[in-house]
């Protein structure tokens, strides 16, 4: 066949990427890995810092005589979610910088719902907030959950009815969780400095024993590689610092003779370092774009539609955008979706009780312990605990009557639109240069 013929045979789905994705998203293998279970580690340890953020700000804002703030101060605590491997540092940085932007989220919704902007206005901005932590997160690498959480603190800037004068009174509520959870994740530094280095080059060390085992599982040598990359990076970080500077380097020669990779170490990496080096992926643009199209379509849809959260549609979209393959992004909507539903009729009987403050928190601390230990494993599992916790967080601050329906509606929609912005949101193609035979994007 002449090379010619094969540049057409392959040139219709180079054209119509809104073809290919959608053959993709209907795929039948979403479905079964839906279902299917992740093996995870050391999950305890970082669900119980969260664990005792959020109950560590509930004592402190019940004590204080201010139970109807205790659901944006449980919100700044979730902050401790971010940074939960990464080397002392750089997790100090990260949760400060998440925390300013957590408050600065929950001040801006209340300021412009203070100001009776119309709906359009402030779910735009929730909408802008998705894309915009979407690309911080891209940028900097963060991980899991991505702008998931800032989108819940924006949402929650729009409930009840603020006037200005709530501005300092959240604020202050959810500044005091945020430097809860900077105490609690970051303390124990004063114990094991080199625990974040030490548990990393485990994890690469048992990475490439797996892969050495299977050296033609692709999978497998991947996982080895990545883990390899990181437990070097963290290690940097840490032969940067005096105090852990010895430990590292030892840590490093051990990994050398476990993973054969070199014995000197790259150069520190910032936050900011990581940013500038993330610029060169085009791929953090296209993301941002996606979630803050589907974030203002789904908000708007179940504004339309009447539902009482809209913004919680915008978050459900945007989670299910924090995957980073079309498969991986229908799994979570799956997930997420059958998940709340199932999620919001557990959570159901429990907001008919009307549980005192007291026992109301200790059983969202309770949901939130479990949520990170499974979240790993099984996202939709996840969901079981998720949504009842996040239902009973948002009762903490006013009525919780109909929010369950609303979560389950919300959710499904944010999902299904999550889904179609994979389907239709793509980078811009233009034409290629005369002779390549094809589209460049």
């Amino acid at each position: 066949m002449p090379a010619h013929a094969t540049t057409e045979q392959h040139s219709p789905d180079q054209r119509t990427p809104v073809r290919t994705a959608a053959r993709e998203v209907l795929d039948p293998a979403h479905l079964r890995a839906a279902l299917r279970l992740t093996s995870v580690d050391a999950t305890l340890a970082a669900a119980l810092r969260c664990g005792a953020s959020v109950a560590l700000t509930l004592v402190l804002a019940a004590t204080s005589g201010h139970q109807d703030l205790a659901g944006f101060a449980a919100l700044g605590a979730l902050t401790s979610l971010y940074g939960r491997f990464d080397p002392y540092r750089r997790r100090a940085a990260l949760l400060a910088l998440v925390g300013t932007t957590m408050i600065g989220s929950i001040l801006l919704t209340t300021a412009v719902t203070a100001a009776g902007a119309p709906a359009a206005v402030t779910l735009g901005i929730v909408a802008l907030l998705a894309g915009g932590m979407t690309a911080l997160c891209q940028l900097l690498r963060t991980g899991a959950p991505g702008a998931t959480i800032v989108v819940f603190a924006a949402g929650a800037g729009l409930a009840g009815s603020p006037a200005f004068a709530d501005l300092a009174p959240r604020g202050l509520a959810a500044l005091l969780g945020v430097v809860v959870a900077c105490v609690v994740c970051l303390a124990g530094f004063l114990v094991r400095p080199s625990g974040p280095a030490r548990l990393a080059v485990r994890r690469a060390t048992l990475a490439a024993e797996a892969a050495a085992l299977a050296p033609d599982d692709r999978g497998a040598v991947g996982r080895a590689q990545d883990a390899v990359v990181l437990a070097r990076t963290v290690l940097a970080d840490d032969a940067s610092h005096g105090r852990t500077r010895e430990t590292a380097l030892r840590l490093a020669d051990e990994l050398s003779g476990a993973a054969g990779t070199p014995a000197d170490l790259p150069s520190r990496l910032s936050l900011r370092a990581t940013a500038r080096a993330s610029l060169t992926d085009g791929g953090w643009g296209l993301r941002a774009a996606r979630v803050t199209l589907a974030a203002a379509a789904a908000a708007g849809l179940a504004q339309v539609a009447g539902f009482g959260h809209p913004a919680w549609a915008a978050m459900g979209a945007t989670a299910t955008l924090q995957g980073t393959t079309t498969q991986h992004a229908v799994v979570r909507a799956l997930q997420r979706a059958l998940g709340t539903v199932a999620g919001a009729l557990i959570a159901w009987p429990l907001l008919d009780a009307h549980l005192g403050f007291w026992a109301t928190a200790a059983l969202v601390v309770v949901l939130q312990v479990v949520t990170e230990i499974v979240v790993g494993r099984h996202y939709g599992l996840a969901m079981l605990t998720i949504t009842p916790m996040a239902l009973l967080m948002t009762s903490l601050g006013g009525s919780g009557e109909g929010i369950a329906l609303d979560r389950a509606l919300d959710t499904a929609v944010g999902a299904l639109v999550g889904v179609l912005a994979v389907v239709l949101v793509h980078a811009r193609r233009r034409p290629a240069a005369p002779g390549t035979g094809g589209a460049a994007v």
